[in-house]
């Protein structure tokens, strides 16, 4: 259980937070919009494309085919990033 020290700093928190906007506008509910799993389509990609790849065109076509997956998860993530500073 709380003090009553404890209960009115616990109120005054609260009734500060609910005075700031900002803090209202991001705690709101959370984002409707069911984004796609570009990430892990990706990555399911990948996974498809080694063995024939790999039968294709060896140990170079597999590295390459690597690095390129690899830079466009990372541009995915960076591209994220910047949309959305808060998450």
């Amino acid at each position: 259980m709380l003090s009553d020290d404890d209960r009115r700093t616990l109120a005054e928190l609260e009734t500060e937070l609910e005075a700031d906007p900002e803090f209202a506008a991001r705690m709101a509910a959370p984002e409707s919009e069911v984004r796609f799993p570009i990430v892990f389509a990706l990555c399911v990609a990948l996974f498809v494309l080694v063995p024939p790849v790999m039968m294709l065109f060896g140990w170079p076509g597999l590295i390459i085919t690597v690095d390129v997956f690899a830079a466009v998860i990372a541009v995915v993530l960076i591209a994220r990033h910047r949309r959305e500073p808060y998450r």
